[in-house]
């Protein structure tokens, strides 16, 4: 029988998936001892791709509009399908505790949310 992520929909191979659904590796608990809790909603590539570079949304828009899809945008693209971008790489999140400051909760490394904000790139 095929099982589902409820997460992601992806294939369960092993009880485990790579967005982070039931997976014995991250830890459950933060030093003080509180749980962690297990998000994957990102934002749009394109919110990040105009978080990155300073560009205006309607700006975006227009560009996509007349056929010109940014390489920069198709990186941020693969990079969110292969879960690389992850609160490990948001400005708000403090890897010591756990801790997100927009959410204020105590949240696991592999996770990500609409509030995402990417460290910015070389």
């Amino acid at each position: 029988m095929v099982e589902f992520c409820p997460e992601c929909g992806s294939i369960l191979r092993k009880r485990s998936c790579k967005c982070g659904y039931n997976n014995q590796n991250s830890p459950t608990k933060n030093v003080d001892g509180t749980s962690l809790i297990d998000i994957w909603k990102p934002p749009s590539p394109k919110v990040i791709f105009c978080k990155l570079t300073g560009t205006p949304q309607d700006k975006l828009n227009t560009i996509l509009s007349k056929g010109i899809y940014p390489e920069k945008l198709k990186d941020i693209t693969n990079k969110l399908k292969n879960h690389l971008y992850s609160c490990c790489n948001c400005v708000y999140y403090n890897e010591e505790i756990f801790h997100c400051q927009v959410k204020n909760k105590y949240l696991k490394k592999e996770s990500i949310c609409r509030s995402f904000e990417p460290f910015e790139e070389p």
